[in-house]
């Protein structure tokens, strides 16, 4: 039988970045991935960054993955394409910019730089923005990267500290003795770990059933679009009317927001992710909030399977029961904070507790949420099935 101190499922970002920081610890790991690293949301994501205040849960976690993205390129020994240059939250409606007074104090409860922002102001910084817009706010330590360079820079990081990854390889079972997981059962065999660390983004939850733990997390499909390439208008991570983007570094805007479409998922295959018309009303609200850019053309879209925790935050836990079984979720903000989460995972791992505050992101605060949760705030799946003539 294979065997590792720890094995890691799922080669996403968080899983990546897990590995990387247990490998450099000196822990023999092994990455299982049921496909190509960064097929999920980790290499399909917007690439946003930032000291995340619409939460306190998320602020610590938050605001040490800033430090560390700043170095980031540094440490792994391979580019991300990290640009440090703040982030804008815009508002375009009164709702939205009472949300940007929320994240105004609380960023300046827990002493992160923001500057509120007049429509002039914002004009200055992202030129051909809307007229209807309101205000805003800049935060300093926000930023953006490129998630698929970002996810091999991990990858081929761990594999030179000696890590062993899978593709193609997905889990089926594990093997549970005297309270805790003795094997991972894999297609290409089982594997003998000490810890598991199960990152598996939508299929969190299918794993953790296997070993006797519920952890409520619901999958749901998001859209990105990409522009063509134009001439540079902004650097900064922009948010505002219900999106959230960037403008990439060879010119591509590329965008992504609205609702969510949930979804159902299972342990081997991908689902569907074809383009919907959902990207419609994100192509819509981009034209609304940079009236400069409705006539450029769409090159691509692209979707993502993310999973949501009832209160939209991560849950990162190591177990009662398995004792050695550790859950990584991210709740749609695992791009972002995956070098903190890394941290958090290895500390966990190899001292049971993280120097980094992730106390507000235990699986406990969902001890009295029900297993009919999903149905009863109408999370329903729908059927994932190419959209004939979706247009933007």
């Amino acid at each position: 039988m294979n065997s590792a101190d720890t094995v890691v499922i799922g080669g996403g970002v968080s899983g990546l970045a897990s590995a990387y920081f247990l490998a450099k610890a000196g822990m023999d790991v092994v990455v299982v991935e049921k496909g190509l690293i960064g097929g999920e949301a980790s290499g399909r994501n917007g690439g946003m960054i930032s000291e995340r205040t619409d939460d306190p849960a998320l602020i610590p976690i938050a605001v040490e993955s800033i430090k560390l993205w700043t170095t980031l390129d540094e440490e792994l020994g391979y580019p991300t394409e990290f640009i440090h240059q703040g982030r804008v939250q815009v508002a375009v409606t009164e709702e939205e910019m009472d949300d940007i007074f929320v994240e105004r104090d609380n960023a300046v409860r827990h002493g992160i730089s923001v500057e509120l922002l007049d429509p002039a102001e914002v004009q200055d910084l992202i030129p051909g923005i809307s007229g209807r817009t309101l205000g805003g706010a800049f935060f300093a330590n926000g930023g953006h990267a490129n998630p698929q360079r970002s996810v091999q820079a991990f990858a081929w990081a761990f594999q030179d500290l000696g890590g062993r990854l899978y593709q193609n390889t997905a889990v089926t079972g594990f093997k549970v003795a005297d309270g805790r997981v003795a094997a991972v059962e894999t297609t290409a065999g089982d594997i003998a770990a000490d810890v598991v660390v199960s990152a598996a983004g939508p299929q969190t939850a299918l794993l953790a059933e296997m070993v006797g733990v519920h952890v409520p997390v619901a999958p749901a499909r998001v859209e990105i679009i990409a522009t063509v390439p134009i001439e540079p208008l902004f650097d900064i991570a922009l948010v505002g009317n219900g999106l959230y983007g960037r403008q990439a570094a060879r010119g591509n805007l590329l965008f992504g927001g609205g609702p969510h479409e949930w979804a159902d998922v299972d342990l081997t295959t991908d689902p569907s992710k074809p383009n919907t018309p959902l990207i419609r009303n994100i192509a819509r609200r981009l034209a609304e909030l940079l009236p400069v850019v409705a006539d450029v053309p769409l090159l691509r879209t692209w979707a993502g399977i993310v999973e949501q925790a009832p209160d939209y935050m991560p849950i990162i836990d190591i177990m009662d029961n398995p004792s050695n079984y550790i859950v990584v979720t991210a709740s749609a903000h695992g791009f972002g904070i995956s070098p903190a989460t890394g941290k958090a995972v290895s500390d966990l791992v190899l001292r049971g507790k993280s120097t980094i505050d992730i106390s507000a992101l235990k699986l406990s605060r969902f001890s009295d949420i029900t297993t009919d949760w999903r149905q009863s705030r109408g999370w329903i799946p729908q059927p994932l099935s190419p959209a004939k003539g979706a247009r933007a």
